[in-house]
């Protein structure tokens, strides 16, 4: 194709956005409100999924050794071997007692002949470690007693996690259907109007694609129009809440600003590039058959 009918396409689309302002406007709207939900969503999802991954690197799993173990050592090397497992410390029983003591406000709780806190270890875990199988191979070391870890917690957040992005899912997809309606819809009344104008151009012999560029780079420019507004709504909202919630930064950890950018520009543009475009070609269709 020769750059000289490109520039007729940019031409011709940027005289229907001219033409047709105040239908343009709405359709930019309609593709805002469409793109905030989605960028709202996008945030929502990374943001759990950092929340989650902040909260598994916190769970351990706290392995007690028998009273009067001696392969403490040898135990600790074995538990260390096991997959999933990032890293272990060990906590003497000495440390237990003053742990406890100074959470009880009650000194020499215990002596050092009649501690009856045993030795243990805590377990750090690799992402994805699967917890049931490494409390289980824990439990069948030689000199273990017991194993705990939170699986109440555990059981919970995979729930959480799952249920989150099953429920944005089925959002996500209730709203590209919904929009996509609403965006064909808007965008065929400025092909409506313009539909004696498509006769036409194919009487004349004009080729279904001729007629049709211009009016997918218009719903293209609609779509980029929308993402734009998207972007800096959810950006600035999102800078705003990030300060709003910084002093319970320790409760609710969100992904700083700079982290979430550029996947977001990414993700609007794309998206309200397809919507302009795929509401464009829809609209225009029906209007080629003559």
């Amino acid at each position: 194709m020769k750059p000289r009918t490109f520039l007729y396409f940019f031409r011709e689309a940027f005289r229907g956005l001219v033409r047709n302002s105040l239908m343009s406007l709405a359709a930019i709207g309609i593709i805002t409100i469409a793109l905030l939900l989605f960028g709202l969503f996008y945030l929502f999802t990374v943001n759990l999924q950092h929340l989650g991954d902040l909260a598994w690197d916190k769970i351990e799993i706290r392995v007690f050794l028998e009273q009067n173990v001696e392969q403490v050592e040898e135990i600790g090397t074995k538990l260390a071997a096991l997959p999933g497992v990032k890293s272990i410390k060990f906590i003497p029983k000495q440390e237990g007692a003053a742990a406890l003591e100074k959470l009880l406000g009650n000194k020499n709780l215990f002596t050092e002949e009649d501690n009856p806190l045993p030795h243990c270890f805590n377990l750090s875990l690799t992402e994805g470690a699967n917890i049931d199988e490494i409390s289980r191979l824990a439990s069948k070391v030689p000199g273990v007693e017991e194993v705990v870890f939170g699986q109440a917690f555990v059981k919970f957040l995979k729930i959480a996690i799952r249920i989150g992005l099953i429920v944005g899912m089925v959002f996500l997809l209730l709203t590209v259907c919904a929009v996509l309606y609403i965006v064909i819809n808007t965008i065929q009344l400025t092909v409506y109007a313009r539909r004696k104008e498509i006769e036409i151009m194919k009487l004349v012999g004009a080729t279904d694609a001729f007629v049709r560029w211009p009016f997918l780079l218009e719903g293209m420019v609609l779509g980029l129009g929308g993402a734009a507004l998207a972007l800096i709504l959810l950006t600035e909202g999102y800078t705003i809440l990030i300060r709003k919630l910084s002093a319970y930064h320790n409760f609710i950890p969100l992904l700083p600003r700079a982290q979430v950018n550029s996947p977001l520009i990414i993700f609007l543009f794309t998206m309200g590039i397809c919507f302009g475009a795929i509401g464009s070609l829809f609209s225009i269709k029906r209007y080629l058959k003559v």
